[in-house]
């Protein structure tokens, strides 16, 4: 399963920063825990179906475009589930650090997808580019998510 490099190291710097100078959410841990894990749950459901739709494509240099599953109402649904996880980890564990690090993770991570964008567009041409106009980049939309 690919592993986004960008959230381990920004919940590993935001782990040696909570311990360096602890900055904990406000609130009891019992409603951080009410928040994240059911994102955590949620995350770790996203990446496992969109692994399991993008099974027989190697992710790294892919042979055709995975349109199907999750892939159908989001075209980066994996990377969508990792911020899931990335969010639902900081707040269940009640480290500011760790959600103040989303943002500039996110940020890391949409300039990879917009790497990844240009270079499908290379691989696939129009294919891609119906796909592309067709499903949305990481939210799907409402009529799609009533659909399933």
């Amino acid at each position: 399963m690919p592993v986004p490099e960008a959230h381990l190291v920004g919940l590993g710097i935001a782990a040696w920063l909570r311990r360096a100078h602890p900055w904990a959410l406000p609130g009891p841990r019992s409603a951080h825990r009410l928040v994240g894990l059911p994102l955590i749950a949620a995350g770790a459901c996203h990446i496992a179906r969109s692994v399991r739709a993008a099974c027989r494509v190697d992710l790294a240099d892919p042979d055709r475009l995975v349109v199907t599953g999750p892939y159908a109402a989001c075209r980066n649904p994996m990377y969508v589930g990792w911020a899931l996880l990335h969010v639902g980890a900081a707040v269940a564990g009640g480290s500011g650090w760790a959600l103040a690090s989303f943002l500039p993770v996110a940020a890391c991570m949409h300039g990879e997808v917009l790497r990844e964008e240009r270079a499908l567009t290379d691989a696939f041409g129009e294919e891609y580019r119906r796909y592309r106009a067709s499903v949305p980049r990481y939210l799907p939309r409402p009529d799609r998510c009533a659909a399933r």
